[in-house]
């Protein structure tokens, strides 16, 4: 562009449905999206396809405001599918984490081999937009959920899909909902999943897994394709006792995988998916499955981080294997959501309020962390001690005064990206590139 502005670099061609993301890109910058200038600006009828031809930086925002930073997205992603091909995985994405077709876009264009979804109107809403192979981290017991299931197999034969399955009760459960839809759909491919003691779902032993693999093994609805678990019910940080749990209960993983082969019940598969890993020990998962004895097929291990997508300044950093603390300048994961707001008070010494709460950022992992106050580093310091619904605690010795600009660091995406149903895009130089449609 001859002004100097530039587009998002976000990559083509699509994986995704064109349709759907030109239906998306044409969806008006309108009241509904927080942070976006108002009426003056929306006069001309600007669309999220547009949002990089306005000019903005983010100086027009309206405060708070959650932007992306699109280098940032940018490293992470490749950083993480370079990372795969290294350890030999195939990832699956989370897409729960975003719920931004757009980024499932570029996950996918970057060698994503599918996206995970935690719910069936997940699913829906990722096949509305052309995902091809979705894996439902989850166990699907309702009748309206299998029947649709079922129709859209049978609508798209090159629909893939995969779905959890942790009890005798859940397998009857589905079968009881699948005889109602055409005999001669493709039988549902399940997982069968080894969970926790005390922690939610999944097998509690593994003679318990061997018995359900058995009876999914034999069932005419469903197909068994692998086994799963989700060692992030544990904890997540790196203390070493954290780290050994995970580490035993992934060795378990892979071992009841290798039990389910050798008593036959992989048997006329090309190959035995095993499904672990969030975002903070994806490691640990390979390492267990370089570690896992020999089956009569290959191994397909599938990831399903989601958070490396945009990492974050808390959580993640302190957890992540591509964390700053473990890896180089050029390995290392990049935070790449901020929070701007505006200081709109100082009613007593050493107390800011800026204006941001609860409904704008996460909070139920950590709170957010002061960065920076009018873009540059915060002299002295600052901690955000509680939210509200709209105001954020600011205990402080940094000179804070009414007006000025806040930058946080928000740890935890999962939970950043439900707020914010349009989130600018932004560069290095701060100029609003784009913007990225969630649903939630």
């Amino acid at each position: 562009m001859s002004d100097g502005r530039r587009r998002a670099a976000l990559p083509g061609p699509s994986r995704l449905s064109p349709d759907a993301l030109q239906r998306l890109a044409a969806e008006p910058v309108d009241a509904r999206f927080k942070a976006f200038p108002g009426s003056a600006h929306l006069a001309t009828g600007l669309t999220v396809g547009e949002v990089g031809d306005a000019g903005w930086t983010v100086h027009d925002l309206l405060l708070p405001a959650v932007t992306l930073r699109e280098s940032a997205l940018a490293h992470n992603l490749e950083r993480m599918a370079a990372w795969c091909a290294e350890r030999g995985a195939s990832l699956a994405p989370h897409g729960k984490t975003t719920m931004a077709p757009q980024l499932f876009d570029w996950q996918l264009a970057v060698g994503a081999w599918g996206i995970t979804a935690a719910t069936m109107s997940q699913v829906r809403l990722m096949r509305a937009f052309g995902v091809a192979r979705v894996l439902l981290a989850n166990e699907v017991v309702d009748a309206p959920s299998l029947h649709w299931l079922a129709a859209e197999s049978g609508r798209d034969p090159d629909f893939e899909f995969l779905c959890l399955v942790d009890s005798l009760a859940a397998v009857e459960a589905m079968e009881a909902a699948l005889p109602g839809v055409d005999a001669a759909a493709r039988p549902v491919e399940v997982l069968v999943e080894l969970g926790v003691p005390g922690r939610r779902t999944g097998a509690r032993s593994p003679a318990d897994l061997v018995a359900l693999a058995e009876r999914v093994a034999v069932s005419p609805r469903l197909a068994l394709a692998g086994v799963e678990g989700y060692e992030g019910v544990l904890h997540q940080d790196r203390e070493p006792a954290t780290v050994r749990r995970a580490a035993e209960f992934l060795s378990g993983l892979v071992d009841a995988a290798v039990d389910l082969d050798r008593r036959g019940l992989f048997n006329g598969r090309a190959e035995i998916v095993v499904s672990a890993g969030g975002s903070a020990f994806f490691d640990l998962v390979m390492d267990a499955v370089d570690g896992m004895g020999a089956t009569s097929v290959p191994v397909r291990p599938v990831l399903r981080s989601g958070g490396y997508v945009t990492h974050d300044h808390v959580h993640y950093e302190r957890s992540s294997p591509l964390r700053s603390a473990a890896a180089g300048p050029t390995e290392r994961f990049l935070p790449a959501l901020e929070l701007r707001a505006r200081v709109v008070s100082t009613p007593e010494p050493g107390l800011a309020i800026a204006g941001f709460g609860k409904r704008d950022a996460p909070y139920d992992l950590d709170l957010p962390v002061p960065l920076a106050v009018n873009g540059a580093p915060i002299d002295g310091t600052a901690e955000a001690v509680e939210l509200n619904d709209q105001h954020a605690f600011l205990r402080h010795d940094a000179g804070l005064r009414v007006g000025d600009v806040v930058t946080f660091g928000l740890s935890h995406p999962c939970t950043a990206f439900d707020k914010w149903s349009l989130l600018p895009l932004v560069d290095d130089d701060d100029r609003v590139i784009g913007a990225v449609r969630t649903f939630f």
